[in-house]
């Protein structure tokens, strides 16, 4: 007994801008051996058909392993000895062009990583219908969002797969270009770096928004600290940091801790694991959140190359460990960077300062 199936088979092509299906007609044909009680005819049938259908089974790899992707183009750049998120632009957080939207959360990591120089960035139909064109040879940079789930989808997806506990959100990825690497479209003429004064002053307003801040003391013999007990933060004085930009992101960093304070975000409840990966995990919300605050105003993160050295080695030996972390990290630092926003919003807090 044998049955030929026809079907259509969709194939990755790479290319300039990244990679497209292309279907083509594959012909296969199923033999079956005699029939016996033992041996129905259609179980082998469906067992081979169902392994011949790449794309459904690529696509659910691909969904799988966002997070080891995230987290191996992080690791390259640590291992280069950089640290991606802390390269700011001086005009603020990166941004769609079409949409005019910032990126947010995983997504300013991975686009800080790419290294480009322009803040926008652009899909390759966004690009065209902008009049503009991916030059070719470029290589897109892959950003990851979040749709999140309907009840009725849940309920629906209940039915279907018996399963409870469902995730209330499911991953896709888009690829999309820095304006560097886009002929035919131009810097928008109203993003031009601010003085480096207006930034500073921009970094103090976000202090001034924030909503239930915690105490904040000055003293010339303390090292940086949020003391969760007493909700207070400890710095040294402004004149003792080597210019405003590390105080304001030494500042960010505490302000961040803070933040996850029992009358504010709660995040220190919600906490899992021992004492060191608890430890471990806050230090990187307050990390990637300080970056997300320099990069909105404007101002340079970065560190002695001493202690570069050690965050590096650090930072290294946690991904590894859970490639989660990344981005569980960055969306707990984004509910932070938005608490201490407060409800202004970004244009709205640029134009303040």
């Amino acid at each position: 007994m044998a049955i030929a199936c026809f079907q259509l088979i969709a194939t990755e092509t790479e290319h300039g801008f990244g990679s497209s299906p292309k279907l083509t007609v594959q012909r296969q044909l199923f033999c079956f051996p005699r029939i016996t009680k033992t041996n129905p005819p259609l179980d082998d049938f469906q067992r081979r058909f169902y392994f011949s259908r790449p794309l459904i089974h690529k696509r659910k790899s691909k969904m799988l392993n966002i997070y080891e992707e995230v987290t191996n183009r992080i690791l390259k750049q640590l291992e280069a000895g950089q640290i991606p998120w802390r390269k700011t632009w001086k005009t603020g957080l990166p941004r769609n062009l079409a949409t005019g939207r910032e990126y947010r959360g995983v997504n300013i990591l991975i686009l800080c990583a790419a290294g480009l120089a322009s803040r926008y960035w652009i899909t390759y139909r966004q690009a065209l219908a902008l009049g503009g064109h991916v030059r070719k040879g470029e290589k897109a940079t892959t950003v990851v969002y979040w749709k999140w789930r309907t009840p009725e989808e849940i309920d629906r997806l209940r039915e279907k797969t018996g399963k409870e506990n469902l995730a209330p959100c499911v991953p896709f990825t888009s690829s999309v270009f820095n304006l560097d690497q886009v002929e035919g479209i131009a810097e928008p003429e109203e993003d031009t770096a601010p003085p480096h004064s207006q930034r500073l002053r921009t970094a103090e307003l976000l202090l001034e928004v924030m909503p239930s801040k915690p105490e904040i003391v000055h003293s010339a013999v303390a090292e940086p600290v949020y003391n969760r007990g007493l909700d207070r933060v400890t710095l040294p004085h402004l004149s003792q940091f080597e210019n405003g930009d590390e105080y304001y992101a030494t500042l960010f960093h505490e302000l961040v801790h803070s933040s996850g304070h029992g009358k504010r975000l709660n995040r220190f409840a919600d906490a899992k694991g021992d004492i060191a990966e608890k430890y471990s995990f806050e230090e990187l919300v307050a990390e990637f959140g300080a970056a997300f605050l320099c990069a909105f105003a404007g101002i340079k993160n970065s560190t002695s190359e001493a202690l570069q050295a050690s965050y590096i080695g650090g930072w290294s030996t946690v991904f590894r460990g859970d490639s989660r972390v990344i981005l569980r990290g960055a969306s707990a630092a984004q509910r932070a960077a938005d608490y201490i926003r407060g409800k202004i919003a970004t244009e709205e807090l640029a134009a303040a300062a």
